[in-house]
């Protein structure tokens, strides 16, 4: 395979399941905050390693997004804010079924939030 057939190949993604965690990631960020208990689960890799995740800071962000908080949810992740716009855009256009997405997205998406994180937390 060329490298320009791989940057061109997609997967198309079913819609539904999607739709479903998104719907879930929204209640759970709108309720969250107002149960009682612990923050949040640490992360297992930064508290084995000090080494922070690609995902660490989401849940932070998303509450932060949906609370309308944009500061905030930026500096934890903004990875956690277009979480929650693609939530919403997904909810706001039922009839779409799937999408495509190149396969290099998720690859290239996971690199640049671990950047992030190791930006954001000083890990060098």
């Amino acid at each position: 395979m060329s490298a320009r057939t791989a940057l061109q190949a997609t997967t198309t993604l079913p819609l539904r399941d999607l739709r479903i965690a998104g719907t879930i990631m929204l209640a759970g960020a709108m309720l969250l905050p107002a149960l009682p208990g612990p923050d949040g689960v640490p992360c297992p890799l930064r508290s084995l390693t000090g080494i922070p995740c690609p995902l660490c800071g989401m849940t932070t962000s998303v509450i932060a997004t949906v609370h309308l908080e944009p500061l905030q949810a930026l500096a934890a992740s903004p990875a956690g804010v277009l979480a929650v716009v693609v939530a919403v855009g997904l909810l706001l256009a039922p009839r779409r079924r799937t999408a495509d997405m190149p396969m290099w997205a998720l690859p290239v998406a996971l690199v640049l939030m671990e950047i992030w994180q190791l930006a954001r937390l000083g890990v060098s």
